[in-house]
């Protein structure tokens, strides 16, 4: 019988992402598959609409969207 020596684990495809508002330049994490649409915590701007998958990014959040990884 021949042992496996590495078992890979499948990674999950949605993550948390961390934006910056444009109008108040306050930083949100928000899910990638988010079920309502993600406002800011500070102005109350839509950062992102729902869209049955994954959220469309909007106007309102900075050009660098970063995937927050947690190993």
């Amino acid at each position: 019988m021949v042992k496996k020596e590495r078992v890979f684990t499948p990674k999950p495809k949605s993550a948390f992402l961390s934006g910056t508002c444009v109008k108040c330049g306050t930083e949100n994490v928000f899910y990638s598959n988010a079920t309502t649409d993600v406002k800011c915590k500070q102005c109350g701007e839509i950062l992102a609409y729902k869209s049955g998958g994954r959220v469309k990014l909007t106007d309102s959040l900075a050009e660098e969207v970063k995937r927050l990884d947690y190993a």
